[in-house]
């Protein structure tokens, strides 16, 4: 019996163990675990709009419904077995996983844990900031946003209140775009003077989400305007504590919630002496996706450091995850048969959609750019394609229909 393994059932891993399942349907000799810490598969792109939902708009069991697949429905039916738990090691020498308790073997194993935020050793960041990585995650920014306007309300002088977000990438940007209207709704609902509550998000680089072409930024740098966002950009934060933070230069902001979207970095795993990581913790792959050194071991997504026909590190993008997924699943079934596979992973060219509050989103794809609700609806049919890619038309339209209704009261 040849065993295949894959860990983490995030996009990458997802894509490789269905395309995997269709392959070795019939193959009585070939077994497929796929092994998470979490019995869902989370849909990450949308945990901005949980994070700004009024909780009197919609419940916490709709929001965790609206961005949460249960993995034994998706896998209903097919040859994959799951397992939930969470990986200690990787002990390459034996092919085992070391879980609570027990061991795990494996013939082929994929890695594809995801990634962490990345707090760049800067005092204070981690202990007084909010991150947005995960469900429990979008909550607690909530109702922090919310905690913060009651704490308020019965200030004689009504102070200032201010929520910065840290980070004007592609998180932080969706991010503070729809804040606005939560912080409208929550001045209204507590009485609070909306002009005494700002939103500030700050930005390292010179302008919001560096790497994308500077027409999209500067279209989301006015989109943000517009909401009344303010927008720092060329400012590095040096410290953090719990209601001020700190640029290089000395400037200190204060800030009654901290948001941190600023980056991330690999998931952290105990890999063993005979794997090297870069410095964002992640496993260098050759062009089959396989670790050096380590012919049944692959890596991807924002685990994987996998480099473009230029040298340089692929983007951690859902997308990128899903293309390596998809790859591994054509790649490994050669691989097994001590085959080489037809030809190396190629990444593809992206295009790029950005939300930035409410039914506004800036795209561009393939010279193809447009902005505002057009560029919302195109967002979300791409959406829909993924979900059909996993849970077919039916229950995909249903979902998408289901999500449209709860965001579409934030709005």
């Amino acid at each position: 019996m040849t065993k295949i393994v894959i860990v983490g059932a995030g996009f990458g891993g997802l894509q490789t163990a269905l395309g995997l399942e269709k392959k070795f349907r019939k193959k009585k000799d070939i077994s497929i675990t796929l092994i998470d810490k979490r019995d869902y598969h989370l849909f990450t792109p949308n945990l901005f709009e949980v994070a700004t939902a009024e909780e009197e708009l919609v419940s916490v069991k709709q929001l965790k419904s609206s961005v949460t697949l249960p993995i034994r429905k998706i896998l209903g039916g097919k040859n994959i077995k799951f397992v939930q738990g969470q990986i200690n090691s990787v002990e390459a020498r034996q092919n085992r996983l070391q879980t609570r308790g027990k061991f795990i073997d494996y013939d082929f194993l994929v890695l594809a844990l995801g990634s962490q935020s990345d707090f760049f050793n800067i005092p204070g960041a981690q202990e007084n900031s909010l991150t947005l990585k995960d469900l429990p995650d979008a909550l607690r920014i909530r109702n922090a946003v919310e905690f913060a306007v009651q704490n308020h309300r019965m200030d004689v002088n009504k102070n200032t209140l201010r929520v910065v977000v840290a980070g004007g990438g592609y998180t932080g940007v969706e991010l503070v775009g729809e804040l606005k209207g939560l912080v409208n709704f929550l001045a209204w609902k507590n009485g609070y003077p909306r002009e005494k509550i700002e939103l500030e998000i700050i930005e390292a680089a010179n302008k919001l989400v560096p790497g994308f072409d500077d027409r999209l930024s500067q279209d989301a740098y006015d989109r943000l305007r517009d909401l009344d966002v303010r927008v720092r950009l060329s400012a590095r934060i040096a410290a953090v504590d719990s209601h001020l933070l700190e640029l290089m230069g000395g400037e200190k902001i204060a800030h009654d919630v901290l948001i941190w979207t600023t980056g991330v970095k690999a998931c952290d795993m105990y890999m063993g002496s005979s794997m090297t990581l870069d410095k964002k913790g992640r496993l260098p792959v050759n062009g089959f996706l396989q670790l050096d050194g380590h012919h049944n071991i692959f890596a991807l997504g924002d685990i994987a450091r996998v480099l473009d026909q230029a040298g340089k590190p692929v983007p951690s993008s859902a997308q990128d995850a899903c293309d390596q997924g998809k790859y591994l699943a054509k790649a490994i079934p050669y691989i097994i048969k001590n085959q080489t596979p037809p030809k190396t992973y190629v990444p593809n060219k992206h295009g790029f959609i950005v939300n930035v509050g409410g039914k506004w989103a800036v795209m561009n794809y393939k010279g193809f750019y447009a902005k505002g609700f057009l560029a919302f609806v195109i967002d979300g049919l791409a959406h829909l394609n993924y979900y059909i890619s996993i849970i077919g038309v039916w229950r995909a339209v249903k979902w998408y229909a289901f999500q449209l209704e709860m965001y579409d009261r934030n709005d």
